[in-house]
This record gives structure tokens, sequence and C-alpha cells, in this order.
């Protein structure tokens, strides 16, 4: 298989991922004035599907080359690194957002326990939720992407083995087949102490992540990641459209169901990625990636701009907006805040992260500055972060 190491990063992908970032981080802060204009209010799927599908591409780029040309030990070595990093974060982000969510119990009466965020079992069944906690089965609502990625970087290393030795098709259909399988069986990932299962479902989830490692993969072939054919792009962008309507007009229901298919296939639910789901995020991905108009202006845009910089400090850029999404939910709640109240708030916030990725740049720099350079084998992505 011919991969070869890209010799620079791709800072398109990082604008993308800080724009995912940050439409995340005001959807998490529900009944926000800006939340009914961030893009999932006008399809089906929203950023997080974005930001899985880039994830994957990353992957591509930052595990793959030394992968496919056999030095194994290495990039599985890197990956159980970055899961243990996220493991980490994910039980740092937690008792974080538990903590501002309390203090806004204690202070205001916030009604934490009254709206579906899972924290009344933790209050509950606290010595099973004490067990949970460091599993990853007891997450709180806001606090339950970062599992998802955990468990796409353990199965990665499944989908190189058979991209490295069978190829990228039978890739993609192992991604599928285990997608499938866990729409006909219901299979999801145990939600411990409480019941069912886990918001996002990395049985089905993972097909997202595979199709992104997919287009990275041809990528580093030096191959058009998905060949541009005219009538499919203005298909994709039909398809577009009709759902934006569909979504809009809440025509839910209104189309009958195919009775020969599980209803998880169809089922517009965050877990399952229906197909519909699926689509939408398949054809925003063709359309935007095909857009000469899009893509060029991503392409003038800065590497060392604000969107870049975000974007290529995504896990801590990601950590910090989860925290202060739960500050923005217990102030909106304490301080009944206003229009004028709720942008600055926001605002402050997407400050507060920009910083964050200026300062980790800053520090980066002045870190490389000390060692001697050293020839680009490997891309820097930051393969899952948010």
């Amino acid at each position: 298989m011919n991969i070869k190491p890209l010799g620079k990063r791709d800072h398109r992908i990082d604008i993308l991922r800080a724009l995912a970032l940050l439409s995340i981080f005001i959807n998490h802060i529900p009944g926000n004035v800006l939340e009914p204009f961030t893009h999932k209010n006008f399809g089906l799927s929203d950023s997080a599907e974005a930001f899985v599908l880039l994830a994957g591409v990353a992957s591509a780029f930052a595990y793959f080359p030394r992968f496919a040309a056999g030095a194994i030990a290495l990039p599985l070595a890197k990956i159980a690194k970055r899961v243990v990093v996220l493991y980490v974060a994910q039980l740092a982000s937690l008792m974080v957002g538990l903590g501002i969510f309390c203090f806004g119990l204690q202070q205001w009466g916030m009604p934490i326990l009254d709206t579906p965020l899972n924290i009344d079992t933790i209050f509950a069944q606290p010595t099973k939720a004490l067990i949970g906690i460091p599993l990853m089965t007891q997450q709180i609502g806001y606090h339950n992407i970062l599992p998802l990625y955990v468990c796409l970087l353990i199965f990665l290393p499944v989908l190189m083995v058979v991209a490295r030795f069978f190829g990228l098709g039978a890739m993609l259909f192992t991604s599928f087949a285990v997608y499938a399988a866990a729409h006909v069986f219901g299979l999801n990932m145990p939600a411990y102490p409480g019941r069912g299962g886990w918001f996002f479902n990395p049985i089905t989830w993972q097909l997202i992540f595979g199709i992104g490692f997919f287009i990275g993969v041809r990528v580093l072939r030096g191959q058009t990641p998905v060949p541009y054919y005219r009538p499919l792009w203005w298909l994709a962008l039909a398809y577009l459209i009709a759902t934006c309507i569909y979504h809009r007009y809440n025509l839910y229901g209104t189309i009958p169901s195919v009775s020969w298919l599980p209803r998880n296939f169809l089922v517009n639910e965050k877990p399952w990625v229906a197909l519909p789901r699926l689509l939408h995020i398949l054809s925003l991905a063709y359309v935007i990636g095909h857009s000469r108009l899009i893509m060029g202006w991503l392409g003038r845009l800065s590497p060392d701009g604000v969107l870049s910089r975000i974007g290529r400090n995504s896990l801590p850029v990601f950590w910090l907006g989860t925290a202060l999404s739960v500050v923005g939910q217990v102030a909106m709640f304490a301080a009944e805040l206003g229009t004028a109240g709720q942008i600055v708030f926001i605002a402050l916030g997407i400050l507060a992260q920009a910083g964050l990725a200026y300062f980790l740049d800053y520090l980066g720099k002045a870190s490389k500055a000390k060692v001697a350079p050293k020839p680009v084998t490997e891309p820097a992505q930051d393969p899952i972060a948010a």
C-alpha cells in the first residue's frame, strides 16, 4: 500500500474542527439566543457527526503511515497513550461539570435532579455510580462525548489492520457490518448503574469514524478522497435542502416507515446514527469537500489564525468549553440572563477558548525552539480531541 506521510498539516481540517467545537459550545448552553442558528437546526446531523468524521481523517494522518510501513509498535503505543489522555480528561471533565451543576443546586436550587442529565442516578445510587464513573458507564449530560472517542481509538487498530492487510474496501465493509449488526441486534455499550445504553453509541458511531479514516488514507495515497461526480454533488445538495425543510417544519413521522428495515435504521435518535442522519453528514461532507468556493476560502485563511489554533488544540479547548458551557447553564438559570447577557457570556467563552489555544501554541513553539529541528516524517495531527 503506497502510503506517504503528509509534509505539512492541513489547516483546513483544523478550521472545520474549530467551527464544530464552537458550535458544540453554543449548543451545550441550551436555550441561548444563538443556539437556533447553529447548523443542527438546519438538517438531521450536528457538529458531533462532523467532528467524528474529521477525527477519522486525522487519525489516518497521525497513525497509519508508519503502521502501513510495518512499524506497528510505535503507532499502537501512540494510540494507547492518547486513550489514556482522553480517559483522564473525561474523568476530570465529568467531576468538574458535576461540581458546577451541584453548586448551582446548592446556591440557587437549580433542578439538576429533575432534568434528563442523569445526575439523579448518582444521588440515588452513589456507591454504584462511583463504580460506573471510572468505567465510563455512568455519564451525565454534556459529558458523554469523550467516552465515545476513547472507544473509537480502541477500535482504530482493528480498522488499521484490516486496511493494511485486506484493503480499504474491506475496512469500510467491516465498519459497516459492525454498524448494521448494532442496528439489527440493538447493540450498545451498557449504562451502569442506570438502564439503557450510551447516548453516543460507539458501535454505530464508529462507521462515521471509519469513513473519515477511509478518506484520510486516500489522501495519504495521493488520491481524491471521494471522486467528484456532478450529478451526485447536486443530489447531495438536494438532500441537504430537503432535510432542512423536513427538520425546520417538523415533518417527522410524515414519511411511511420501511417495514423490512429495523426501526433503529430509520429513527432519528443520536445513539443509532440512523441512515437518514448518516446520509446527511455524508452529503454535507461531499458538498463542502467538492465546493471550490468553500474549500478555496478555507485554504486562504491563515494557518496561524484563531480558528486554526483552536482546531489544532482541540482537546484542551473542548475541555474548557465543556466546563464553561455548564457555567453558562447555571448562569442562565441563576441570573436569568437576557439576550445581551447571553451573547456577552458566549463571546467571553469563545475568547477564553481562543486564548487557551494561543497560549498552548506559544508553549509548543517555545518547547520546539529548545530542541534541534528534525525532518518531518509524520503529520502532527491531533486525531481525537473533542
